[in-house]
């Protein structure tokens, strides 16, 4: 799966130069943290290298974990005339202004989640994206009516967007969570499998078939390395095809943070 996603992640690159040079669209970007996450760190150092090597305006926030108010974060929200986004996790008692959808890049707000139900959003949030653009690298454009479909996790940012997107396409969606047994599932029925729980183990490698795609979305640090929500039994090369962490889905979701900022400041 490597390289399926290597060459997705090139082509869909090449493809927004060429859309932003030909259609000369003023992309801009503004990232806002709060405090010192060292996770936050990497996933914004990663957005703004890809805004750089672009020749992009990527405008960085830095606010203190201490005397930071929701006030300030609303503050900036309201000034925002092209796509920004609140970098996750906040600090306890902060939350992510809910954004008009114009400029909501990370497609989180009350307002884009609407546009989603009712089939009229204009950008999806860029981990469903990512989840969207394996299926079709995978299956097919046209695969999505019929495909039965796994999703494990109802995360707001992932699991829930995913599963109305996929029913949208018109795709049968089965959707489980940490109260769902999951031992008394038969997984061989699913033609693909995503994986947003947030917990290392959740699923293992040996539970999957031949043609399966199983979309592992999480990202964990074990002993020091980074590994998904799928844990990888020694020795076992599993036949399904697995996305890997890290290189796979988080790769993609910082592609698309930009296809969705081209999306957005086209549309102004």
């Amino acid at each position: 799966m490597k390289a399926v996603i290597n060459t997705l992640y090139e082509a869909k690159l090449a493809e927004l130069k060429e859309k932003i040079d030909a259609e000369s669209i003023p992309v801009q970007l503004t990232i806002v943290t709060v405090g010192d996450d060292p996770a936050s760190k990497v996933y914004v150092r990663n957005k703004v290298r890809l805004f750089e090597a672009l020749e992009l305006p990527c405008h960085h926030i830095v606010l203190p974990e201490e005397g930071t108010t929701q006030a300030d974060l609303d503050g900036l929200a309201e000034k925002a005339d092209h796509p920004i986004l609140f970098q996750l996790p906040l600090p306890n008692g902060l939350e992510a202004p809910d954004l008009p959808a114009a400029v909501d890049v990370d497609g989180f707000g009350s307002e884009a989640l609407g546009q989603l139900v009712l089939a009229q959003n204009p950008v999806l949030p860029c981990t469903v994206q990512a989840a969207i653009d394996i299926v079709e690298a995978h299956c097919g454009e046209f695969s999505f009516p019929g495909l039965k479909v796994a999703i494990l996790g109802r995360s707001n940012i992932v699991g829930k967007p995913l599963a109305i997107e996929l029913i949208n396409r018109q795709s049968t969606v089965s959707s489980f969570n940490s109260r769902s047994d999951l031992d008394a599932v038969d997984w061989n029925q699913f033609d693909v499998i995503v994986v947003a729980t947030g917990f290392h183990g959740t699923l293992d490698n040996t539970q999957f078939i031949e043609g399966q795609l199983i979309i592992d979305v999480g990202i964990n640090r074990i002993d020091g390395k980074l590994v998904g929500d799928i844990k990888h039994q020694d020795g076992h090369l599993s036949a399904a095809a697995i996305t890997p962490v890290p290189g796979g889905v988080g790769r993609l979701t910082c592609l698309n943070v930009l296809g969705n900022a081209v999306k957005l400041c086209q549309a102004k």
